[in-house]
Order: C-alpha cells, then sequence, then structure tokens
C-alpha cells in the first residue's frame, strides 16, 4: 500500500494472520498521539475477499475538523473502478448515524484526486471549499447529509 500513496492502517502488516490483525485492531492503542481519535476501521469484502477499509472517526481534532474529515477510505488497486470506494462511503455514512452522530458529516479528498470527489458526490456531497492541505496538495471539503 506505501508504494501505492495509501495506508492501510497503523498496525497493518499484510504478513499479519488476519484473525491476528482483528485482535490486534481490538485493542486499545496505550500510546496514542496527540491526533489519534475515537474511530473505527470497517473492512471492504466482496465474497470473502478484502478489497478496502474505511476508517470512521467516532470524533474530530482540530486536523480532521479541518482536513482529514470524518471517513477515509481506501480501495485495494486491484479492485478499484468498480463502486466499492462509493458503497463504502454509503456504508460508513449509515454507521455514523447508527452511532449518533448528527448530521452533516465532512468528508475530504485531495483536490487532484477525480475518483475520490466523484465517490463523494454520489453519495450526496456538497464542495464547502478547497484548502490549503499537507504539503502542496489541496483539499476539497466536502458536507454530507
Amino acid at each position: 500500500m506505501a508504494a501505492d500513496g495509501g495506508r492501510w492502517s497503523l498496525r497493518f502488516d499484510p504478513d499479519l494472520p488476519w484473525a491476528d490483525y482483528v485482535a490486534l485492531v481490538g485493542e486499545r492503542e496505550t500510546s496514542a498521539g496527540p491526533s489519534d481519535v475515537a474511530h473505527a476501521e470497517l473492512v471492504a469484502d466482496v465474497d470473502g475477499t478484502v478489497v478496502g477499509r474505511a476508517t470512521v472517526r467516532l470524533e474530530l481534532d482540530d486536523f480532521f475538523r479541518t482536513l482529514g474529515g470524518q471517513i477515509g477510505y481506501l480501495v485495494l488497486p486491484a479492485h478499484r473502478g468498480r463502486g466499492h470506494a462509493t458503497e463504502m462511503l454509503r456504508q460508513s455514512l449509515v454507521f455514523l448515524r447508527e452511532h449518533g452522530h448528527p448530521e452533516p458529516v465532512l468528508v475530504t479528498c485531495d483536490d487532484d484526486n477525480v475518483a475520490s470527489a466523484t465517490v463523494i458526490e454520489r453519495n450526496g456531497g456538497v464542495l464547502e471549499s478547497v484548502v490549503s492541505g499537507v504539503g502542496d496538495v489541496p483539499k476539497r471539503r466536502y458536507w454530507i447529509g
């Protein structure tokens, strides 16, 4: 994933057996950094094949309130372009609502990520603004709800 510019999870190791990974992410982080917020990691699978993941933030710090948003998602390269990201974002929104999060929901993407912007817009995202991001890539801020 790192070679593709994405990051699966802070604890993901492709050589770690799946059951061990699930047990690991179920543990409470004891050395949380200042930008660690309460969140859930959701795995997307199709017929038993993992195609991606979504991170749903149940609270926001200054970074996520400005640039990161409440939902981040990633589809593995071999599974892109098949509508998985659109469905992952839809189900992440359902998850947030089921856990009592009020609308609207902030979702962001890099300004040059046309695929992600399309996914957000297909889920009802309304562009609020484009802001300076990390490095040279501006971020698009969308609200869904």
